[in-house]
């Protein structure tokens, strides 16, 4: 699976086939999850960013509980096995992919080699591969959401 962050969020199968993943919230769990690669989010964290400190819903865990799993069901309906990427671990949930698995974690890649290239032909071709990984702003479709905010 591989997931596009530099512009909207896009999500597509090893094979490239688009995945739909359904409805703002269960975009917003994964969007989420993605800006935190590599790392843990917890459960109040995920509450707090899906639903607000003011508008809670009246099961809060229960809700993100059935937002984690639609999202499971969309990954894994696009690709046998891709829900459990999705992972509980306490407090909270990671999505488990490698840093490769994002366009973001790709573009660093080339950024780092071109940084570290000597030939300027071979360094210009990096950059201009990384500065083509870009869709627009990142998580551009988030841009109103507090944990996409820039550091």
């Amino acid at each position: 699976m591989q997931f596009g962050v530099l512009g909207p969020l896009e999500v597509w199968t090893a094979q490239g086939r688009q995945v739909r993943v359904p409805e703002l919230k269960v975009r917003t769990l994964l969007a989420d999850l993605l800006v935190h690669h590599g790392h843990v989010v917890s459960t109040g964290q995920l509450i707090e960013d899906l639903w607000g400190g003011s508008t809670f819903t009246a099961q809060p865990v229960s809700s993100l509980q059935a937002k984690v799993s639609q999202l499971r069901r969309a990954l894994e309906n696009a690709e046998p096995g891709a829900r459990s990427l999705i992972v509980h671990r306490p407090p909270g949930y990671l999505l488990d992919v490698p840093a490769e698995a994002l366009d973001l974690g790709r573009f660093r890649a080339l950024v780092a080699e071109a940084r570290a290239c000597d030939v300027p032909r071979t360094r210009a071709d990096l950059l201009t591969d990384s500065l083509a990984l870009w869709r627009g702003p990142a998580f551009a479709d988030f841009a109103d959401q507090p944990f996409a905010a820039p550091a």
